[in-house]
């Protein structure tokens, strides 16, 4: 074929599809998509009438911080600033400290929320919870670490039938209502409530405390409602709504008295410690008393001279500032010897006890934090934990921290006594003058002062904490309103709808991309032209299962002018008169091809020869029904002389003879390289305007090569869904090469919709009838489409 003559021959437009052929080449399985849908909507209804709903109940909590505290004590006091002083509410820390196990395990364990009741449905349990007809009492629990699940079933007024596995086995007993039982080291008491229905069957599940402390923290959710308040809002997701409002309101009482209790060993533990120090002033001042009145006694002293009180006013100054300095020097002598106490350690430090140092009431007040959550924590760990090692490090820490500013207070405070002293012994120089008996009174007087101020402090630091003793008794903590809850939440309709409708579409979606992705085979016309330039004749539509396959282009329908097309395009070829039909391999349509385009060569009165050459499958004399029993095998063999004993002339076009493959040869190969072939080729071709060559398969054998050398162009027929596409790259090389002269493609079986890639198409769902095009019935349109 010339250069020039490519352009005769119709070409794809584009090399993909375009948006609307993209739209329904998905549309084209309509019912795929309809049926995916119908399947994912229908689990999901399912799903929804057999999920157990789940409900969601809430309640708000206000933390209050340091609130109820007297407003009238000092609050610059260290004890005060020890004991009363709180840092900035963080609802973060008050989150983690309410969503702890071990608060939780404190609410299951107080109230029973570790035994459920079931009723059985049809299609699921349903929590009865406090509506269940009967109680399960626990009596003894022997193996609190395994759970226990009893099927009751069989009532009666004395009692009913328990099941329970047991080793991976079934155990069941008669059990009276308010006797005791056991199972699986248990005993329980079964109490009946109100009258059971004989066919109902329950089931009753308990669990250690533990377990169903850690299946209710899973579900419970506590965030802060709103950073501009110290509001924390509690909820929890649960099957029975009611079991979930009292939960709520279980904890937040447990947390409650868990504060109060908390702060209640804070005062307690500050009261005895002052206790103690006033016992050991108590007894220090009935000394200094003792001694003075002694002293008295045996130097007959009875009066004091108003001289002498008048010499030492100005030593009464320093002695009074001594005295401040005594008394603070006694405060930390008393807490240094609280860190030295080996019996006190891990005890709380309750104040510093009137030394003014901000830093030392931090110290201690972090302190005592520290020992207040070790005394939390280490009922609940082992004695190696390393949360109990990790707050004893921190609370070593603290303390050296403290002992520290405690040397330094010492060092400072002795420094301030010595500018003291210094300023005394001056008036004492002035008082040497005096009786040293009136020095001696003065001195127990003035230890007698120091002790009593201090005895006097303790005694009003004792009152105040027990004052706010008595306040810790009202928690920090303050419920809203009880529990409410609303639902069910879960399973939601609406998202489970819409994910089933999403899935629906995505599984065809993915099923049709996946299908394209691993096809194998020509799709469409896209995938020859873009891999070959060989120029396409034709395209012969799909033709349903239920027509026949013979020789179509008698029709008026749209076959046969496609057959026309091919025939027009061949007419622009020069000396075209032997035309061979091949393909790479079976069931590709080649004879169908081959005898329908004699046929159309042949119509117009054209003589045309169609020769059956597939010696190996010949199939054109089943189709035509005509006798085979001689035919070019006979021939090539020099049996027959006379071509028209195996010429068989069809009736409805006179024009077209047919000549049979006849017998199968034994290697048809070497029977078409015998010296008969060329002088067959020369007759026929002058006597026939057309000669058909129907051939076998190019892909598998050597007959078409063979048959090549005597044709003047070559058909080669590529089926849609069929050819594999790497069987087009054979085909390219054929071409390339120029094993074929004047080649060019016809595309059999085409599939116009856009499910089949081809979104253009010729419109085969109409007829042709006196070339006016006729719509099909609704019916024929779909029975072609899909078949």
């Amino acid at each position: 074929m010339k250069e020039g003559d490519h352009e005769l021959f119709v070409r794809s437009a584009s090399s993909g599809l375009t948006a609307k052929e993209y739209v329904f080449k998905y549309l084209s399985y309509l019912p795929l998509f309809i049926l995916s849908l119908a399947i994912c909507l229908g689990a999901a209804f399912l799903y929804e009438r057999y999920a157990v709903p789940q409900y969601k109940a809430t309640t708000l909590i206000l933390v209050a911080g340091s609130v109820n505290r007297p407003s009238n004590l000092n609050t610059g006091d260290l004890i005060e600033s020890a004991l009363t002083s709180q840092p900035r509410v963080n609802l973060d820390n008050e989150i983690l400290r309410i969503s702890a196990n071990s608060l939780m395990e404190r609410v299951v364990a107080k109230n029973g929320f570790n035994t459920s009741y079931y009723i059985i449905g049809k299609f699921r349990n349903t929590d009865l919870y406090l509506d269940a007809p009967f109680r399960l009492v626990p009596q003894f629990i022997g193996d609190s670490s395994k759970p226990l699940t009893m099927t009751l079933s069989d009532f009666t007024q004395g009692g009913g039938i328990i099941k329970y596995a047991s080793e991976n086995k079934i155990k069941s007993f008669h059990f009276k209502w308010n006797q005791p039982f056991w199972a699986e080291a248990k005993r329980f008491v079964l109490v009946n409530k109100e009258a059971i229905n004989g066919d109902a069957k329950y089931v009753i599940t308990w669990n250690p405390v533990k377990h169903t402390a850690n299946e209710l923290s899973a579900s419970f959710l506590g965030e802060v409602l709103d950073r501009k308040t110290s509001t924390i809002q509690l909820s929890v997701l649960i099957e029975n709504l009611k079991r979930g409002q009292d939960i709520l309101d279980a904890l937040v009482k447990e947390y409650q008295l868990a504060d109060i209790e908390e702060r209640s060993s804070i005062s307690q533990n500050t009261i005895q410690f002052i206790d103690d120090r006033l016992n050991l002033i108590t007894k220090e001042l009935s000394g200094i008393e003792g001694g003075m009145e002694n002293y008295q006694g045996n130097n007959q002293i009875t009066d004091v001279e108003r001289q002498s009180s008048m010499s030492f006013n100005n030593s009464d100054n320093v002695s009074r500032n001594l005295s401040d300095l005594h008394i603070q020097q006694g405060v930390v002598q008393m807490i240094l010897g609280y860190f030295n106490t080996p019996a006190l350690n891990n005890k709380l430090v309750p104040s510093t006890l009137g030394l003014n140092d901000a830093t030392l009431a931090s110290l201690i007040a972090h302190y005592n934090d520290l020992q207040l959550k070790r005394q939390r924590e280490t009922p609940l760990a082992a004695s190696n934990s390393i949360l109990i090692k990790d707050l004893d490090n921190q609370i070593n820490d603290v303390k050296g921290s403290i002992l520290e500013a405690l040397h330094n207070i010492t060092k400072n405070l002795q420094l301030q006594e010595n500018n003291l002293q210094e300023q005394n012994s001056q008036y004492r120089q002035f008082l040497s003058s005096l009786p040293r008996k009136e020095r001696v009174i003065q001195e127990y007087k003035r230890k007698q002062g120091i002790t009593e101020d201090l005895y006097i402090y303790l005694m009003k630091k004792r009152e105040e904490t027990a004052i706010i003793n008595t306040s810790s008794k009202l928690s920090n903590y303050h419920q809203i309103d009880p529990a409410t809850g609303y639902g069910p939440v879960e399973p939601k309709t609406r998202y489970i709808r819409l994910f089933a409708v999403i899935l629906g579409l995505l599984i065809p979606v993915g099923w049709i991309n996946i299908r394209d992705l691993l096809n194998d085979k020509v799709r469409n016309r896209n995938d020859i032209t873009n891999r070959m330039q060989i120029p396409v004749l034709g395209e012969l539509s799909h033709i349903p299962k239920r027509k026949n396959r013979g020789m179509l282009v008698m029709e008026s329908d749209l076959l046969g002018e496609q057959f026309r097309i091919i025939r027009t395009h061949l007419s622009t070829l020069q000396d075209k008169q032997v035309i061979l039909v091949t393909s790479s391999t079976n069931s590709e349509g080649k004879s169908f091809v081959s005898l329908n385009l004699a046929a159309v060569l042949a119509i117009p009165g054209k003589k045309v020869a169609l020769l059956e050459f597939d010696m190996r499958n010949p199939c054109i004399f089943k189709t035509l029904n005509i006798n085979h029993s001689k035919g070019l095998a006979n021939y090539l063999t020099s049996k027959v002389q006379d071509l028209s004993e195996i010429s068989k002339q069809l009736d409805n076009i006179p024009s077209l003879h047919v000549y049979p493959a006849g017998p199968l040869p034994y290697n048809p190969a070497d029977l078409l390289l015998s010296g008969n072939l060329p002088h067959l080729m020369e007759k026929l071709k002058k006597e026939y305007d057309y000669i058909i060559i129907d051939t076998a398969p190019v892909g598998l054998v050597t007959d078409a090569f063979i048959l090549g050398e005597y044709s003047d162009a070559v058909v080669y027929i590529v089926r849609q869904r069929h050819t594999l596409k790497k069987q087009l790259d054979f085909i390219n090389d054929i071409f390339e090469n120029e094993k074929f002269v004047n080649m060019g493609l016809v595309i059999n079986d085409v599939k116009t919709g856009a499910k089949y890639g081809y979104g253009y198409g010729y419109g085969y769902n109409y007829s042709y009838d006196s070339g006016k095009a006729k719509k099909g019935n609704l019916w024929r349109r779909m029975l072609e489409f899909y078949n």
